[in-house]
C-alpha cells in the first residue's frame, strides 16, 4: 500500500533566505479504494520551522490534498524538511526535501 501513495514535498514560493519569508506545500494523493479517516499532517525541519499539524476528517478515495506552510527560515545552511500523514488506515507515510537556505 505504501508505495502506491502519493506524498510530496514541495517548495512553492519566497526566497530560501534565512530570516525572509517562504512557503512550501505538501501534497498528499489518497491512493486507496477507502476513504481516509481521522488524518493527521504533521510538517518539521529543524532551523526551518516548528513542527506544525493539521487534521483532515476525511480523505475520499484518489483525491488530492495541498496543504501550504509558510515559515521564516531562522538558520542559513542544507536543511530537510520532513513531512508526515498517520490516519486509521495507513501509518508512518513520509515525504522529505532538501532546502539550501542562504545567508542574507
Amino acid at each position: 500500500i505504501l508505495e502506491r501513495c502519493s506524498f510530496h514535498v514541495l517548495q512553492t514560493q519566497g526566497e530560501t533566505v534565512a530570516g525572509k519569508e517562504m512557503s512550501v506545500a505538501v501534497e498528499f494523493t489518497n491512493p486507496l479504494r477507502q476513504t481516509l479517516e481521522n488524518v493527521t499532517l504533521r510538517l518539521e525541519g529543524p532551523g526551518l520551522l516548528r513542527t506544525v499539524k493539521k487534521e483532515f476528517r476525511q480523505i475520499p478515495m484518489n483525491s488530492t490534498l495541498t496543504w501550504e506552510v509558510k515559515f521564516i527560515p531562522k538558520r542559513a545552511g542544507l536543511r530537510k524538511l520532513i513531512a508526515s500523514l498517520n490516519c486509521d488506515a495507513l501509518r508512518h507515510v513520509y515525504g522529505e526535501l532538501d532546502v539550501q537556505i542562504r545567508k542574507q
